[in-house]
């Protein structure tokens, strides 16, 4: 009887110390990253940027950051990390939803440019410095244009353009999915990247032609089929320099933040990004 007694208790105790993971510490958090962004490698970890990632979160990856707030919205994540202006585009788009405006990196922006062209590089730069003001006027014109009225855009639509290796052509290579910066229009595409790559394009006095992709694989397709540079709200970091140039900044106020549930009080005392890592590390289910 003693015998039985003890099998019966030391399964009970099996059970609850079963229990007890299963409820406290048995699933990581889990975040939702646009693939081949700053977001992604600051929540995976990148030794480039000197990001070492946080290990009680796990790191789901999509295509875009539509997709990403609406597995937020589905539950399949806790909360979205992604470009701060992308972010507030989201969450007027996605009702339910909130952006903790603190800033969990600082980027630039700059034109991704291929390697083995530095004479279009240097001339890139050329028109950047040349046309501040020209730039500055493309920002606001964009000011009020985010994700949610971006389907009702009645400005400029730059045509896509069609590739031919005898013309002197401008490709460019974008990801037509982050509105103001680049958003299609029909089958062209408008927003601050496009009108840029159209700027520099003129004042180079080149045909401009536009390649839409997945983000991720920008850097790797300059060179690759007539496709000489890439814009796309692309932040300058050491692991994409080692693969492409970059032209000078054209935007030095971007940042990444974070996007939750409206009810969802996780960060609601965090003050400062400090307080946020300090959150990050003690996430657990």
């Amino acid at each position: 009887m003693k015998k039985i007694i003890s099998i019966v208790l030391a399964a009970a105790l099996m059970l609850c110390t079963l229990f007890a993971l299963a409820s406290c510490g048995g699933a990581n958090y889990k975040v939702g990253v646009q693939s081949g962004t700053t977001g992604w490698s600051f929540m995976s970890g990148d030794a480039d940027w000197g990001f070492t990632g946080f290990p009680t979160i796990d790191v789901a990856s999509y295509d875009n950051g539509s997709l990403a707030v609406s597995a937020l919205k589905a539950g399949n994540v806790d909360f979205v990390v992604i470009d701060a202006d992308v972010a507030k585009a989201l969450v007027a788009e996605n009702a339910g939803t909130k952006v903790i405006d603190i800033a969990l990196t600082t980027e630039s922006y700059g034109i991704a440019v291929d390697k083995k062209q530095t004479e279009l590089l240097a001339s890139i730069n050329g028109v950047l410095a040349s046309k501040k003001a020209e730039i500055d006027a493309i920002f606001t014109k964009y000011a009020n244009v985010d994700d949610s009225n971006a389907a009702n855009w009645t400005g400029d639509v730059i045509p896509a353009g069609t590739y031919d290796s005898s013309k002197n052509q401008l490709v460019v290579a974008t990801n037509a999915a982050f509105a103001p910066f680049e958003f299609t229009v029909g089958n062209g595409f408008a927003g601050i990247d496009m009108e840029i790559a159209k700027l520099v394009a003129d004042e180079l006095g080149m045909e401009l032609v536009i390649k839409d992709m997945d983000f991720d694989a920008i850097t790797t397709s300059l060179g690759v089929n007539g496709i000489d540079v890439g814009i796309a709200a692309m932040t300058i970091n050491p692991a994409r320099q080692e693969v492409v140039n970059f032209s000078d900044s054209y935007y030095t106020d971007a940042y990444q933040v974070i996007i939750v549930k409206e009810g969802d009080t996780t960060f609601d005392a965090c003050k400062t990004t400090e307080d946020v890592l300090k959150t990050f590390d003690t996430l657990s289910k």
